[in-house]
């Protein structure tokens, strides 16, 4: 994983970029934000969140804590524990809730014993169903947990991808073969092929996590080698429009580093009779683009060449199919809560719902009472 932005750690000087490890000195707070994960296994995440931020007050740098914990985070498996689907029980609330003039803490009782009551269920385990699949309501269900010496060693790996992210020129060094690395290289950019070395200048991209991922991926393959050494001119922060050099070698850094181990993916192509569908049924351009490095119109000019039909809307790309499905799912969600729109587009296979409700003429705003996030109707004259 890549650290987000947020948590850079590096002293920057005159002659010189370094990342700022952490070494054996940190073993404690490793030890004690390992032990916090263990701790809250099984429990909500609002709770662990509450452990962190304790953790936070023992002196220090706070994102180091947040980096550590970032790592940890990567290696949880988080859910939803619920005795009636959340989007249900909310709609169900809803409706009856709606049938009275005002909402008393009295109203309230009756209503959720009324529902309790038509679902079968105690009142208590509805109340908690209602916002079951909100963040912080989500529970721990599983957690791999690292020993405090790997936990450094993973932060301190996703910490050199970070600013390495930043570079625009890269110059690696190896011993043996290189056929592995100068792939990774050329999703970077044009490589400088030799015998034992590789120079690469750095395309430019819009979001620096584009990069991020490829960059990560090029450490990864570098640790995998002998005798290896990396020489990096870093733009870092990027409003210095300047680089300092960073330089990391196997000989200095190869026990402080290490890279999450990831199983690869054995993958069978076979000829479909039918025409492919590589951005699949419903494409959100900016996500897609950013996800891939590619420009809006490199992007369209790949979606055209595989000739499959698309209804056009603002900043998003549908089948007729996807649409109807997806107009029929939308007018069927009760209320004005997000929460319940994102659910529906989610279970589409939408991982970014926003775009597309805006796409499809839906308003999000927020609500000016309850500060929160409210879904209006189809405006008139939407696109589409």
């Amino acid at each position: 994983m890549i650290l987000p932005h947020e948590l850079m750690r590096v002293k920057r000087t005159k002659t010189a970029l370094t990342p700022l490890f952490a070494d054996a000195e940190k073993l404690s707070l490793a030890k004690t934000l390992v032990a916090v994960y263990k701790e809250n296994l099984d429990k909500r995440r609002g709770e662990l969140t509450e452990g962190l931020a304790s953790c936070e007050e023992l002196g220090y740098d706070y994102k180091l804590v947040r980096g550590l914990s970032a790592v940890l985070d990567s290696r949880c498996i988080f859910g939803t524990r619920c005795f009636i689907p959340p989007v249900k029980a909310r709609t169900m609330l809803f409706e009856e809730a709606t049938r009275r003039p005002s909402i008393s803490e009295r109203d309230r009782a009756e209503v959720l014993g009324k529902v309790a009551e038509r679902l079968g269920v105690a009142v208590a385990s509805l109340d908690e169903s209602m916002y079951a699949d909100l963040l912080e309501e989500q529970h721990l269900i599983d957690f791999r947990e690292p020993s405090p010496d790997e936990l450094l060693q993973l932060y301190n790996f996703s910490l050199a991808s970070l600013v390495l992210a930043y570079s625009v020129r890269i110059v690696v060094g190896f011993s043996g073969r290189g056929e592995r690395l100068e792939k990774v290289v050329a999703g970077l950019g044009e490589p400088d092929v030799r015998v034992g070395s590789l120079e690469v200048e750095l395309k430019p991209v819009k979001q620096i996590g584009v990069r991020g991922a490829k960059v990560e991926l090029l450490l990864t393959r570098l640790l995998e080698a002998k005798n290896w050494s990396l020489r990096a001119d870093v733009a870092y922060p990027p409003r210095y429009h300047e680089t300092r050099p960073l330089e990391l070698s196997q000989r200095l850094h190869g026990g402080m580093l290490k890279a999450e181990h990831v199983e690869e993916e054995v993958v069978i192509e076979i000829e479909a009779p039918v025409r492919r569908r590589s951005f699949g049924d419903l494409i959100v351009i900016d996500d897609v683009t950013h996800r891939l490095g590619l420009t809006d119109r490199e992007l369209l000019r790949k979606i055209e060449a595989e000739k499959v039909k698309y209804v056009k809307l603002p900043g998003v790309l549908v089948t007729p199919e996807k649409l109807a499905e997806l107009r029929a799912g939308l007018g069927e969600v009760e209320g004005g809560d997000l929460a319940d729109y994102k659910a529906f587009l989610k279970g589409q296979g939408c991982k970014n719902p926003v775009p597309v409700l805006e796409a499809l003429g839906y308003i999000v705003e927020v609500d000016p009472e309850t500060r929160r996030p409210r879904v209006s109707r189809l405006r008139r004259g939407a696109s589409g």
